[in-house]
């Protein structure tokens, strides 16, 4: 029987707006269900950006030299508000990864050191891991955490059980990228908390999905990215840290202010492109056209329902409670086991793309196939349907 709220996922959210696709360059044709992949920016935020790319390119020593502190202090006084942090903890990185590898290769980890993650986690997090592990000796462990997931109490258990003595840092997702499944992270910091366990927060999918405040996690670290959910450029991210593990943090770059602080050090890691970062502000800015809490409840309520009804259509067990509860903007749901004949799974969604146009990830999680769909203000409900329908008609 279902809930109150798993109810609410039974219909689509009414769309917040007419023709919403229009403020991106996103092609119309295409029905696009992988916003949670490298994001879509706006074309107001684009302009915004090539702008300051004119900008700079008319008078490069006064913008990247002696105008840039300001700049990025201003980029990352709007990111501060809009997740809670103080900007001089924060420090501007390309990508979630990016803020990963700038913390697990600044720790000095070693071999009497074990590094706890999932099986859940991102690919290039996974490989990171193995690097470390591979040139300074800690042991990866990860906690199994197997789908269906009833409660996001089975997730804090699966954690409990791999956190052992060696243990020196934890590596979580908040939301998983290939399952997309929202982790109970409060709960897992302050179990490892009282074992002495620093957490690094993967937070790729976070900001902009889920309402954020930071600090409050007391996270010893946190990394999520902007154009993702945000909707900012292409390689904007940032990683905060508590300001007692600030000291041994360093970018991966490491260039003329190492060892004179966080803010210091992560505002020059060389020549870049800092356009992305300093457009941030006018991401989070556009999508508050749209009431952000707005935003973050229509596309949670279209990923509930969207899980609710492909798993209908399919005749599958939903990978998390229908509810909504362990969902942000994305589900991830099985295949039906027909879809295991229908070839490699490349072929699968090259397939989809080709004969129906539709953009949407497979993936392969402990022996069976799924595929994760993402939603975006511009999406509609009718999108998932053509979607459901589409996976049937290869099968049969």
């Amino acid at each position: 029987m279902l809930t109150k709220q798993a109810s609410i996922g039974m219909s689509p959210p009414n769309p917040i707006g007419e023709d919403l696709i229009s403020h991106w360059l996103l092609d119309p044709a295409i029905r696009f269900l992988n916003h949670g992949c490298f994001g879509a920016t706006p074309k107001v935020v684009l302009e915004a950006q090539t702008a300051l790319r004119r900008r700079i390119e008319s008078r490069p020593v006064e913008v990247l030299d002696r105008g840039r502190d300001p700049l990025l202090q201003e980029a990352k006084q709007a990111v501060g508000e809009f997740i809670g942090a103080a900007p001089e903890d924060l420090g501007f990185v390309t990508n979630a990864t990016g803020g990963v590898n700038a913390v697990v290769r600044s720790l000095s980890l070693g071999p009497a050191d074990e590094v706890v993650t999932t099986n859940h986690a991102y690919s290039a997090i996974r490989q990171t891991l193995r690097f470390v592990s591979e040139h300074y000796g800690p042991k990866v462990v990860e906690a199994c955490i197997d789908l269906p997931i009833r409660s996001p109490q089975t997730a804090v258990e699966a954690v409990a059980a791999t956190v052992g003595p060696r243990t020196r840092l934890v590596v979580i997702d908040h939301i998983t990228s290939p399952t997309a499944v929202l982790l109970p992270i409060a709960r897992i910091i302050e179990l490892c908390a009282e074992r002495g366990v620093d957490v690094l927060v993967d937070g790729a999918h976070a900001p902009g999905m889920i309402e954020l405040d930071v600090p409050s996690l007391n996270a010893a670290y946190y990394t999520g990215n902007l154009h993702k959910w945000v909707c900012a450029p292409k390689g904007a991210a940032f990683l905060w840290v508590r300001p007692d593990r600030q000291k041994h943090i360093h970018p991966n770059t490491i260039s003329h202010f190492l060892n004179q602080g966080l803010a210091e050090e992560f505002s020059w890691q060389g020549t870049r492109d800092i356009t992305a970062w300093l457009c941030a502000k006018d991401a989070i800015d556009f999508m508050a056209r749209f009431g952000w809490e707005r935003v973050r409840r229509h596309n949670h309520e279209l990923a509930t329902w969207a899980q609710s009804r492909l798993c209908r259509l399919w005749k599958v067990e939903p990978a998390t409670p229908l509810d909504g509860s362990m969902l942000g903007s994305m589900a991830t749901v099985p295949l039906p086991e027909a879809a295991e004949n229908l070839g490699p799974i490349e072929e699968l969604q090259a397939r989809l793309y080709r004969d129906y146009r539709i953009e949407a990830p497979v993936i392969e999680f402990q022996g069976r196939r799924w595929i994760r769909v993402s939603c975006q203000i511009y999406n509609t409900a009718e999108q998932y349907q053509q979607l459901g329908e589409a996976v049937l008609e290869m099968i049969r």
